[in-house]
């Protein structure tokens, strides 16, 4: 199956930013407005202060935010309780933030969302500081504003982030890596904390126990899917949509959904294993990561991802059936199939 990039690309523009109801962009312009005064720092001019500012201003999907909105929705709603969602969400942006910094160190890339990463445009000490700096405003602010039960999701949430982040480089370059150990990798690279975020709201808002264990399941459905997506487009040869190198996570050894479902058969695993192998030696030149990917293709690894995406996608439109018919349950079908389409 050749995929249409072209087609991809188009479908993509559109999806970032999200198409958001004009409640949606005034709600996540206050969340921005929290971000803004709960990150403020006094060594403006160094290079700390320049990794904060490019971080706070480079603002992205908010997708982790938006869903600590939505979840709330399902509660109970005044003005105090949308003040504490508004403040919650900013410190869980906050912490996808932080771990963007994280990720950037550790992966040592040059890339970013289309853009020079911040370790690589500003150095990894003061990246190193910048992410230290969010991660000990997010304790304060939580502690401050009395976020204590929300406080303990969200730090478990960097506990299984901080493991799939440790598990994942345990995996680099094996041939063998089951598709169990990849889903255990991405369920803490980031459908934890799409949990988390669907959990919080739910906390803050008061819904029921019901509503509460359905809006996490969502939430974890949907980060899947959104790292299943993230992995195809890895595939993509236009850096600019993806924020990174096509291949980047195949060149360090980070093997995927499509690459794992491609060596399900014995034909895959005798094309794509020699790959793998000089790989983890001498690396690959252009010409053989095109040869990669095409066999990849040939042999469904893409196709079947896809197949995968969309059964998390009808696990995610049942949940929304369950949950009380809200004003939130429209933007949140948006979302599920927005992220399961390209």
């Amino acid at each position: 199956m050749r995929v249409d990039f072209s087609a991809i690309e188009a479908r993509l523009r559109r999806f970032l930013p999200p198409v958001l109801e004009e409640r949606q962009k005034k709600d996540l312009n206050r969340v921005q407005s929290y971000i803004v005064q709960f990150t403020e720092y006094s060594f403006a001019g160094t290079q700390t202060g320049d990794v904060l500012q490019e971080a706070v201003s480079s603002r992205g999907k908010m997708v982790r935010p938006q869903l600590v909105l939505m979840a709330g929705r399902f509660g109970t709603s005044s003005d105090i309780i949308m003040e504490r969602l508004y403040k919650v969400a900013a410190l869980v942006e906050m912490t996808h933030l932080a771990s963007l910094i994280h990720d950037d160190i550790v992966d040592d890339g040059t890339l970013r969302r289309g853009r020079s990463s911040i370790q690589h445009q500003y150095g990894k000490s003061a990246a190193v500081f910048a992410g230290d700096f969010l991660m000990s405003r997010i304790t304060y602010y939580l502690m401050r504003e009395g976020f204590n039960k929300s406080g303990m999701v969200l730090a478990k949430a960097v506990e299984a982030m901080c493991t799939g982040e440790i598990t994942q480089a345990l995996c680099k370059y094996k041939m063998d890596l089951t598709i169990e150990a990849y889903l255990q990798n991405i369920y803490g690279k980031t459908a934890a904390l799409f949990r988390a975020a669907c959990h919080i709201g739910a906390i803050e808002s008061g819904c029921t126990p019901e509503v509460r264990m359905n809006l996490e399941k969502l939430g974890e459905t949907l980060g899947y899917m959104f790292q299943m997506r993230d992995d195809l487009l890895d595939f993509s040869p236009d850096n600019r949509i993806i924020g990174k190198s096509s291949h980047q996570d195949f060149r360090e050894g980070i093997y995927t959904l499509p690459v794992l479902y491609a060596c399900e058969t014995n034909e895959g695993k005798k094309c794509l294993h020699p790959y793998m192998e000089r790989n983890a030696t001498s690396g690959l030149t252009e010409k053989e990561l095109q040869e990669m990917e095409q066999h990849v293709m040939t042999f469904g690894g893409m196709e079947k991802t896809w197949q995968t995406i969309h059964a998390y996608q009808e696990q995610a439109e049942y949940i929304l059936t369950t949950l009380p018919d809200r004003n939130a349950i429209a933007p949140l079908m948006q979302l599920v199939r927005k992220l399961g389409s390209l």
